[in-house]
């Protein structure tokens, strides 16, 4: 089972120009902006949401220009098409929950421009329950617990998966982390995923999601944490993640199907 995380990207670009004893200067032709398409469509929101944006150059502050006054639809292979409303600036939704098995197409059409993408929204796999084990030494972290997430996978059928977990109490979910998973060596087995990225103490609410993705959700996923993995500073012509959308633009449209339980840690 391939497991990749994709992990806080500042903390990692500071560490790697901080080992670096020489000033290297580094001459970059100026990029065209490309637009950047962000949403999916899932079966636990009936609303989907479509967010515009532009992409900066490399070495340019993250401040990336919102894009409003694009004209956006999808379209379902049963026939249905809606058009998106820009509800805030940059910011496209309708009503529309995904169904498992259907087949979803994006078009975004800006200034002159089609930008389109298909996904399949995939059949839920469910959790059978979660379990928690004491935190190991050999972690960085110990004296509390880890939770376990245990499902049957499907036979005969290609599935990928995302895991989050997260602590009730907190204020945030923990997003600079991302574990995804494919069934390729594990198919039709019982599998276990484990969180492994923070611990839990006596009386935490943990909300456990798996995530059943579309195999292009999963792709780009994938492929953005190798980008960094790999080392995409020092590449003369440094690559982006696989995408299904087309005419050059970034992000992805996704669609996943999700299973969720809850555990209360107990001593």
């Amino acid at each position: 089972m391939k497991t990749i995380k994709i992990l806080p990207l500042l903390v990692g670009i500071v560490a790697l120009f901080s080992s670096c004893r020489d000033i290297i200067n580094i001459e970059l032709d100026s990029i065209e902006p490309k637009l950047v398409i962000d949403g999916a469509v899932t079966d636990t929101n009936d609303t989907l949401v479509i967010q515009l944006s532009k992409s900066v150059d490399y070495f340019e502050p993250g401040v990336y220009p919102i894009v409003s006054g694009a004209i956006i639809t999808v379209s379902e292979n049963l026939g249905d098409t809606r058009q998106l409303n820009e509800s805030s600036p940059g910011v496209y939704s309708e009503y529309l929950p995904g169904i498992e098995g259907n087949e979803y197409t994006l078009t975004v059409d800006l200034e002159g421009k089609e930008y389109t993408a298909e996904v399949k929204m995939p059949h839920k796999v469910f959790i059978d329950s979660v379990s928690i084990e004491p935190t190991p030494d050999y972690l960085d972290f110990s004296g509390g617990y880890l939770v376990n997430c245990h499902f049957n996978d499907p036979s005969g059928v290609e599935n990928y998966y995302r895991l989050k977990v997260s602590n009730i109490n907190e204020l945030s979910e923990p997003d600079d982390v991302i574990y995804v998973y494919d069934d390729a060596f594990v198919d039709g087995n019982e599998i276990t995923l484990q969180w492994d990225e923070e611990q839990f103490l006596p009386h935490d609410t943990v909300i456990v999601e798996l995530q059943t993705l579309a195999e292009s959700t999963y792709e780009y996923y994938r492929t953005l944490a190798l980008l960094f993995e790999g080392g995409m500073i020092g590449n003369a012509n440094p690559a982006n993640p696989i995408s299904n959308l087309s005419n050059g633009s970034l992000g992805y449209f996704g669609a996943y199907t999700m299973s969720r339980d809850t555990i209360i840690i107990q001593e």
